[in-house]
């Protein structure tokens, strides 16, 4: 059976176990085959196995006569955005949002993460004979990266003057650390900072965009509040009063500050099949359709670019402002909506508030051997509680061995009640 190593986001994996050295160096010396001799740029968070990927990543590449540009801690959308500008490849060793002791491989290429087709081909390369090369490429420090996405995102939002706003920005002890207080404070901000370690072994760890929990019960009332994940592309907002403004919402909000300033594009936005039912609403009330894709940000932008839309993203609180980056950047998301909140004159939380938010219940289920979405008993009950009202969502993490099973209706206690009921049947 052909091995896959790519997933929804990339290759990830637990550092030292499914995902190690040697695969980084088949993964470089593979692409290091299709660049031929131009550059790569290299970037990643925090985890302590970065530097020992990175290394091996390297060494692949410039084993093929590949250049390499070493860019250090850096968002992902950072990274990105660099290969834009350099119209060049760039990979990300990021595990996003997962722990610590995960670690991951982004490939990308003039400012996008590669298509499917090309991740088959790298697969492919890596399970064949590579191409004796008699150059070998140079790896070279590119710490001026940062200075230069900085400098970019600062002129995106030159109009934009923060002068006496309090910011709280949980950084998750990754990526954005070295980005995003620095950008909130050239603007103007007041800025308050959590969790801007770099030692790596705090990532993610109850903190960032998957527990906004943190920043809401940390930071003072008065304040707007992002809490980004640990590569930087997503956010998750807290408001004034702090309540967690998700990813839905902030989406809601943008597209309603986007249309009246005339740049939502097509009438259309773009979410997943976890968008939650309340946003749809809102956004049909308005004149905005809502498109559905699978989950995962890729997939995401391949509709946005088909539809022509330039608004879309995930209740995870990874969005895509197309018409200010390609991929999702958590800072530019948070930017725009100070932009939006301050264009709007009202309070992010009066705004968050307009957009209904139906109860939405996820429970992960350890996938095993044993674990079957073709449960008989399992699909007789999702058409019925389907066919009451209730949405319900079940499929395979694209990146952890677990079944997502997500339900969603008016009444929050039946919504948990199906849930648990689907959990127990899909465990065995």
């Amino acid at each position: 059976m052909k091995v896959r190593y790519f997933g929804t986001d990339g290759i990830r994996g637990v550092f030292g176990d499914t995902l190690t050295d040697e695969l980084a160096f088949k993964v470089g010396k593979a692409l290091g085959e299709i660049v031929g001799e131009g550059k790569v740029l290299i970037g990643k968070d925090t985890r302590v196995s970065g530097d020992s990927l990175e290394a091996a990543l390297a060494a692949g590449l410039t084993s093929m006569g590949v250049d390499v540009l070493s860019c250090g801690i850096l968002p992902t959308p950072a990274v990105a955005l660099l290969t834009r500008i350099t119209r060049s490849y760039g990979v990300v060793i990021s595990a996003s949002h997962n722990p610590p002791e995960y670690n991951g491989i982004k490939v990308l290429k003039n400012g996008y993460k590669i298509p499917d087709e090309l991740e088959e081909e790298i697969e492919r390369r890596m399970e064949g004979e590579f191409q004796r090369r008699y150059v070998v490429g140079k790896i070279k420090s590119f710490r001026e990266g940062k200075d230069m996405y900085i400098g970019a995102v600062l002129e995106m939002f030159k109009d934009l003057d923060l002068s006496g706003k309090s910011v709280s920005l949980d950084l998750a002890n990754g990526a954005t650390t070295t980005t995003a207080k620095d950008v909130f404070e050239f603007l103007g901000a007041e800025v308050e900072v959590f969790n801007s370690s770099q030692d790596g072994l705090l990532i993610n760890q109850g903190c960032g965009a998957t527990h906004p929990k943190f920043l809401a019960e940390e930071m003072k009332r008065g304040r707007i509040g992002f809490s980004f994940d640990g590569d930087g592309d997503r956010v998750i907002a807290v408001d004034e009063e702090r309540n967690v403004v998700n990813g839905d919402k902030i989406i809601g909000i943008l597209a309603e500050g986007m249309m009246e300033e005339g740049r939502l594009r097509e009438s259309v936005v773009v979410g997943t099949i976890m968008t939650n039912g309340g946003l749809e609403e809102y956004l049909r009330k308005r004149g905005i359709e809502l498109v559905r894709t699978k989950v995962g940000d890729k997939y995401v932008l391949e509709e946005m670019l088909k539809s022509g839309a330039n608004l879309g993203g995930e209740r995870s609180g990874h969005i895509i402002i197309l018409d200010r980056s390609t991929t999702g950047d958590g800072l530019i998301t948070a930017l725009e909506l100070m932009r939006v909140v301050e264009r709007l004159k009202k309070n992010l939380s009066d705004l968050a508030k307009e957009i209904p938010d139906l109860p939405q219940i996820t429970r992960n289920v350890r996938r095993t051997e044993k674990t079957s979405l073709e449960n008989g008993r399992l699909r007789e009950l999702i058409e019925r509680y389907s066919a009451e009202g209730y949405r319900i969502v079940v499929r395979p993490s694209g990146t952890e061995p677990v079944v997502r099973i997500t339900v969603e209706g008016k009444d929050r206690n039946r919504v948990e009640e199906i849930a648990e009921e689907l959990s127990r049947i899909l465990e065995g």
